[in-house]
């Protein structure tokens, strides 16, 4: 984490920002949670955990921020609410989403890269891969694919 802070507050500096103490309670939030994926309110509840006296609208000021200098992605993942991330270099990955419970894994393949897209003139720039399924834990409720299978028929 503390190579990982030198570069953030580089990066900030160099574009004429501060690692402020709330950016720093951010990214320390994100960069402790198991898929580094985090909604703006469960990271607003750590944050004051931390920080008491930090309003949300402070929070969501600096993850926008964040997310502009690039140390941040921000995502849907098929949800109402967004979700943030840090981005550092070897984090190219894509998401898959249970359908029944909502957890959210990332997955470090990316099928993107053996498509031949220059060959069509094309370059791309970015993209994002969302597979929607059921965790191991929800398949253990028989009755889900059964259910889903019954929704597609309609």
């Amino acid at each position: 984490m503390e190579s990982q802070r030198t570069a953030i507050e580089d990066q900030l500096r160099r574009r004429g920002y501060k690692l402020t103490k709330q950016r720093e309670a951010i990214i320390k939030v994100l960069d402790s949670l198991e898929e580094n994926l985090a909604t703006a309110q469960h990271i607003f509840e750590k944050v004051t955990e931390t920080n008491p006296g930090t309003n949300f609208s402070t929070v969501y000021r600096n993850l926008d921020l964040l997310v502009q200098e690039g140390i941040l992605r921000k995502t849907s993942l098929g949800h109402e609410a967004s979700y943030y991330e840090l981005v550092t270099n070897d984090t190219h990955h894509h998401h898959m989403i249970c359908k029944e419970c909502g957890k959210i894994r990332c997955i470090d393949y990316c099928p993107i890269k053996d498509i031949p897209l220059q060959e069509d003139g094309f370059v791309p720039v970015d993209h994002r891969l969302e597979i929607y399924g059921f965790c191991k834990e929800c398949l253990g409720n028989a009755n889900i694919l059964d259910d889903e299978r019954g929704r597609d028929r309609e």
